[in-house]
């Protein structure tokens, strides 16, 4: 699967399309949720989204990715 062009998740729409499943996102995907850095999705439960937001430093923003990745599973 390949990574999409940056998705807004602040528009409802959207959001609601990757929480039915008609729009499938992949871990890692670029995503945009207001503000003016990028997070990066990681999954859906169906009834939320889980998403890592900037975290201060790309490093500490890549850790959080990891460790919501390994809280998922």
């Amino acid at each position: 699967m390949r990574y999409l062009p940056t998705i807004d998740l602040w528009d409802s729409a959207t959001q609601a399309a990757v929480l039915s499943g008609s729009l499938k996102l992949q871990a890692g995907q670029w995503v945009k949720c207001g503000g003016e850095r990028l997070s990066r999705y990681v999954k859906t439960t169906g009834r939320s989204l889980w998403v890592a937001h900037w975290q201060g430093t790309p490093a500490a923003t890549q850790a959080r990715f990891r460790d919501l990745l390994s809280a998922g599973k």
